[in-house]
């Protein structure tokens, strides 16, 4: 497989970024002779792409128009004959569309909370946003709601063993990532509520990605197969830091059997998810190595401390933020 079906998504999202930033910049005719020159530009790129990845899918699968997808449900019919006609693209819409925007388990609002205040920046100002930016807001919420819309009647439209959605993760960050530097550029238009709410957001959301890396992903997963569904996993994996913490996994309940039926998943699920405890964890590597990377990683996030430090006392002594 040489690209991902939703690489058309991407190719699609970049020429309505250009075309959206051209619109909200300039008006009228001047708009068009740009538009044909990308056209002529990228078309036959993409085009050319497109012929490779074809004679590879020919090459594979022995045709030039299916995909890998279709051998997949092929080769699962004849696995299990009792699977949908239209496995694996058996769930419903609802369901698979609504799932990573409410559910507990695989919200992207829950696993990435800095959609919030992209949202909120730009209802509030987005008469002051650049024609660059309001292209890329746009573009970035269009990408999402594509990606869900793709992913909504797949077989496992969440990802399945993953932190969070994962089919829907990367275009969720591409939303959320800018919302810290636009809640910046904006904070004195904005108003001392929305800066506070924003920067609550993003100390929950660190925390968030922090706990994300205490333990390998499939923890929870293992967990909810006693503990049920629905479940709040990111509570949960909180539970767990605390409960690993203080040695009580066993006399909470966090431990069942399921976790214990992968070998290579259970050393890594019952110890924190930093090398130089999986280094001790799993006991192939010498002592003095297990100290050293110890040594190394905690210099290593005394440094990245010391550059946020650095950071914000640069940013408290900025200069007035102009318009």
């Amino acid at each position: 497989m040489l690209t991902r079906l939703t690489t058309g998504l991407d190719l699609l999202a970049s020429g309505v970024f250009l075309l959206l930033a051209l619109l909200f910049e300039q008006h009228g005719a001047a708009v068009w002779p740009r538009i044909r020159t990308y056209i002529r530009v990228a078309v036959p790129v993409y085009a050319l792409f497109g012929i490779i990845d074809r004679l590879y899918q020919f090459y594979r699968f022995g045709s030039f128009t299916n995909t890998y997808v279709t051998i997949f449900a092929q080769e699962y019919h004849r696995l299990d004959p009792s699977l949908p006609p239209n496995y694996p693209w058996e769930t419903p819409f609802r369901i698979g569309f609504l799932g990573p925007l409410i559910t507990a388990e695989k919200s992207i609002f829950l696993f990435d909370p800095l959609l919030v205040p992209t949202i909120l920046v730009t209802v509030l100002a987005w008469k002051r946003f650049s024609p660059q930016i309001k292209a890329y807001v746009v573009t970035a919420f269009l990408l999402l709601l594509g990606y869900i819309a793709f992913y909504a009647k797949y077989t496992v439209w969440s990802g399945d063993f993953a932190w969070g959605d994962r089919y829907v993760s990367t275009a969720a960050e591409l939303a959320a990532f800018i919302s810290v530097p636009l809640l910046l550029r904006y904070r004195r238009q904005l108003g001392k509520p929305i800066w506070i709410l924003g920067i609550v957001l993003i100390v929950i959301s660190t925390c968030i990605q922090i706990a994300s890396l205490a333990f390998w992903l499939p923890l929870e997963i293992y967990q909810m197969e006693t503990l049920g569904h629905p479940t709040f996993v990111i509570a949960l994996r909180f539970k767990n830091i605390v409960a690993f913490a203080l040695g009580k996994m066993d006399q909470w309940g966090l431990t069942n059997h399921a976790m214990m039926e992968d070998d290579w998943d259970y050393v890594h699920i019952t110890t924190w998810n930093f090398l130089p405890f999986l280094l001790r964890r799993v006991g192939e590597a010498p002592a003095w190595v297990v100290r050293i990377t110890l040594i190394v990683w905690g210099i290593s996030i005394a440094a990245f401390a010391g550059t946020l430090w650095r950071l914000a006392r640069l940013l408290h002594r900025a200069p007035g933020e102009q318009n």
